[in-house]
């Protein structure tokens, strides 16, 4: 009896100690850089986005997203942290005009600065703007002198950037000047349209705005394209390997995440064209290779997709090896 008693307590302490390591997050640094959360207020003006582009909503469109999901998501993948992007920028974008607009955009910011408050070290809150409104600027500093924010998101192509324009780039070397001034990493959704040239573009980002960005951080969204990967997207990338590896020790500031990249397809070509998938896949290789997965973080754009999943299609698609290497590579402020 005394065995049996013995045998029952020493079950019951295992069963208790195993729910309890269940229950804790593992020690890791690994990342989630890419994570868009969505209060109501995004749910309801998402829908507006996507009539706008004429695309039907799915179940994701209308749910929406905390801090706790994220949490829950990085425990399951046994992830430690995510970056947790303001959606301000859909409120300033003139696809979709809204009333009150500014007083829309602080409160996302401020939203997202509550919902990280929530998790301290394991979120870190980027509030975003269109860089081109008036109250760019203002709404960056507001935000900085917080000190709740580790960095800044911009979408090229939401916003309507026109890096061609002199006048534009003028103001969003103003925008990376402030967020060098106050040390917020740049998240940059880079590539602004379907019909875009990315050797010019690219050349305007490395010669005229990354200078205004010395003290700080820049990643540059899906590797620079705005999911999957074509030719343009390529020769953005040839270029920006070169930067990197040039002897300007500035240059070493620069990364890149690889959201929304696969599965990989092209702007003008379906990605079910086997043929023309593979050879996509094989330049892209390549360009990962000439940049360096040290210069490459781990991002899902959820709720594209989850962590577990993508990490899946990269090791299909990149290997085991620099699978591991670029979740091994961490960007945090100077």
């Amino acid at each position: 009896m005394k065995r049996y008693s013995l045998r029952a307590s020493a079950l019951i302490f295992l069963t208790i100690l195993a729910c309890n390591l269940k229950a804790q997050v593992k020690s890791n640094h690994c990342t989630d850089y890419h994570v868009h959360l969505q209060d109501s207020a995004t749910v309801q003006l998402g829908f507006r986005m996507l009539k706008a582009f004429h695309q039907k909503a799915t179940r994701t469109d209308s749910l929406c997203f905390d801090a706790d999901t994220i949490i829950n998501r990085l425990n399951r993948a046994k992830f430690y942290s995510a970056w947790i992007i303001s959606n301000a920028y859909w409120f300033g974008s003139p696809l979709t005009p809204v009333q009150n607009e500014y007083k829309k955009v602080k409160h996302q910011n401020d939203w997202i600065a509550s919902q990280a408050a929530r998790y301290p070290g394991r979120l870190k809150a980027f509030m975003s703007i269109n860089p081109l409104k008036p109250y760019a600027i203002k709404e960056i500093e507001r935000c900085a002198v917080t000190k709740q924010f580790t960095g800044i998101k911009l979408h090229f192509a939401n916003s309507k950037v026109n890096l061609f324009d002199k006048a534009q780039v003028k103001q969003i070397q103003k925008v990376f000047a402030i967020a060098n001034k106050y040390k917020l990493l740049l998240l940059v959704h880079f590539r602004s349209a379907e019909k875009w040239d990315g050797e010019a573009n690219t050349n305007i980002l490395l010669k005229q705005l990354m200078p205004f960005a010395k003290n700080t951080k820049v990643v540059i969204a899906h590797m620079a394209g705005w999911g999957g990967y074509d030719r343009q997207t390529g020769k953005a990338l040839s270029l920006i390997a070169s930067y990197l590896h040039s002897d300007n020790k500035a240059h070493r500031n620069l990364f890149l995440d690889i959201s929304a990249v696969f599965p990989i397809g092209s702007n003008d070509q379906k990605p079910t064209q086997n043929k023309s998938a593979q050879q996509l896949l094989g330049a892209f290789k390549q360009r990962v290779k000439s940049i360096g997965a040290d210069h490459i973080v781990f991002g899902t754009d959820w709720p594209l997709i989850d962590i577990d999943p993508y990490i899946e299609l990269l090791r299909k698609n990149l290997g085991e090896k620099t699978t591991q290497q670029i979740l091994d590579t961490r960007v945090v402020s100077n």
